[in-house]
C-alpha cells in the first residue's frame, strides 16, 4: 500500500499529514505539509487561504496544512467488519456520565440553558496489529456515506481519525453553499444484528425537538447576516451505518446571490453549532467546561479539505478517536435536554463509540 509508506514516511520526517475521502466517493486523498502545519492567527479568512486542509479545535484556532504534496489514491475494497460490540461497559465512568446528565437536566428546567451536548471518552488499546492505512480503507468500506480522515499534526503529538456524516460548511465548484442540521440518534440494527430501514424509524419527541434546536440555530444564523433566499430539505432519516440520525440540508446558491464569502462568514457563526455544544451557546459552552473533566481537543471541531479545485468540504469532527502509540481514546456525546433520560443517553455514546470501535479494535 504506497499510501501506507507515504503516510508513514511523512510522519518520520516531521510532516503534517492528513488522508481522507469524501462521501460516496471513490477517490481518497494524501495531502503533506512539510512545515508540519500552521496554527492560524485571529482574523484569519477562509478565502484567503491556499490549497490545503483545516482541522479546528472545539474551542480555540485551527491548523492549517497546505498542500506541498498532494496525491490520489484508491481506498480498495475492504469488506466491512462484522456488528459486534467491542466496548466493556465502565460502571464507575457510567455513573460518572449519568450524573453530569442528571446535573444538566436539572440546569435545563431552570433556564435559560434549553440543551446541552455532554461528551466522554473510552480509552482502549489497539490491536498489535493496527495499521492506520488499513483502518481507514476499512473504515470507508463500512461507512460510504461518512467522511472518513486520518490526520497527523507534530504540534498535536497523536493522530486523530474519524468516520464523520455531519457537513458544516461545504461549497462546490459551481458556487452551491450547503450546510446541514443533524442530530437524534437511535440504533440502525435491531435485536438480530439486521439494519433497520430508515423508513421504519421512528422518533421520539425528545429527538424531534433536539434536532429541531439545530436547524433553528442555522436559521439564525442567516437571520444574522440577511439571507434569505435558501432552500431547506427535510427532515429526513439517514442511515450512517449502525446509526440512525435526523437530518435536514440547507443550500444556497452563492453565484447566483453574488455572496462568494458566505461559507467563511457561515463557518464563523455556526461553529461550534448547537449539535455539539447547546442552546444558548455560551451558556452551553460554560457548561460544558465546568462539566467535562477531559479536553475536547480535536473532538467536536471541525475537519476537511479546503479551495481544492474551487471546492471546500468542511466537516464536524464526530465518531473520532485520539491515538497515541497503542493508546486510543474514543469520544462520544450526546443532546441533553429536558426529557433525557440519563441511562438512555449514556446508551447512546456507548453505540458511538462503537462506529470506530467495530472496525479499529477487531
Amino acid at each position: 500500500m504506497k499510501q501506507g509508506v507515504a503516510w508513514e514516511e511523512g510522519i518520520a520526517k516531521g510532516a503534517a499529514v492528513a488522508a481522507w475521502r469524501l462521501p460516496h466517493s471513490a477517490e481518497a486523498f494524501l495531502l503533506q505539509d512539510f512545515s508540519g502545519g500552521t496554527l492560524l492567527k485571529e482574523g484569519w479568512n477562509l478565502s484567503d487561504l491556499a490549497a490545503g486542509f483545516l482541522a479546528a479545535p472545539f474551542i480555540g484556532l485551527p491548523y492549517f496544512l497546505q498542500a506541498d504534496s498532494l496525491t490520489t489514491f484508491s481506498l480498495g475494497n475492504a469488506g466491512p467488519k462484522a456488528l459486534a460490540e467491542s466496548s466493556v461497559e465502565n460502571s464507575s465512568k457510567k455513573s460518572e456520565f449519568m450524573g453530569w446528565v442528571a446535573a444538566a437536566i436539572q440546569t435545563i428546567k431552570q433556564g435559560p440553558l434549553q440543551k446541552v451536548v455532554l461528551s466522554r471518552t473510552d480509552e482502549q488499546v489497539l490491536p498489535a496489529d493496527f495499521k492506520v492505512m488499513t483502518a481507514l480503507e476499512e473504515l470507508g468500506a463500512a461507512y460510504p456515506s461518512a467522511f472518513i480522515c486520518a490526520l497527523s499534526i507534530p504540534a498535536l503529538s497523536g493522530i486523530w481519525m474519524c468516520a464523520t456524516p455531519e457537513i458544516l460548511v461545504e461549497q462546490n465548484a459551481e458556487g452551491i453553499f450547503r450546510t446541514i442540521s443533524l442530530a437524534g440518534t437511535q440504533s440502525g440494527v435491531d435485536g438480530d444484528g439486521f439494519a433497520i430501514s430508515p423508513s421504519q424509524a421512528r422518533w421520539s419527541q425528545k429527538e424531534i425537538e433536539e434536532q429541531a434546536f439545530v436547524s433553528r440555530y442555522i436559521i439564525d444564523c442567516f437571520k444574522k447576516i440577511r439571507l434569505r433566499e435558501y432552500a431547506e430539505i427535510g427532515p429526513k432519516t439517514i442511515s450512517t451505518g449502525n446509526l440512525l440520525h435526523l437530518k435536514t440540508e440547507y443550500l444556497v446558491d452563492t453565484k447566483a446571490m453574488d455572496f462568494p464569502q458566505l461559507p467563511g462568514l457561515m463557518l464563523g457563526l455556526l461553529h461550534p453549532t448547537s449539535a455539539v455544544c447547546g442552546t444558548p451557546k455560551q451558556e452551553a459552552v460554560e457548561f460544558i467546561l465546568a462539566t467535562e473533566k477531559h479536553d475536547r481537543l480535536l473532538y467536536s471541531g471541525y475537519l476537511g479539505p479546503v479551495n481544492l479545485s474551487n471546492t471546500t468540504h468542511l466537516f464536524v469532527n464526530l465518531r473520532t478517536v485520539e491515538i497515541k502509540g497503542n493508546q486510543a481514546t474514543f469520544y462520544a456525546g450526546c443532546g441533553i435536554t429536558e426529557d433525557s433520560d440519563p441511562a438512555k443517553e449514556w446508551q447512546e455514546t456507548q453505540m458511538k463509540c462503537q462506529t470506530l470501535q467495530r472496525i479499529l479494535m477487531q
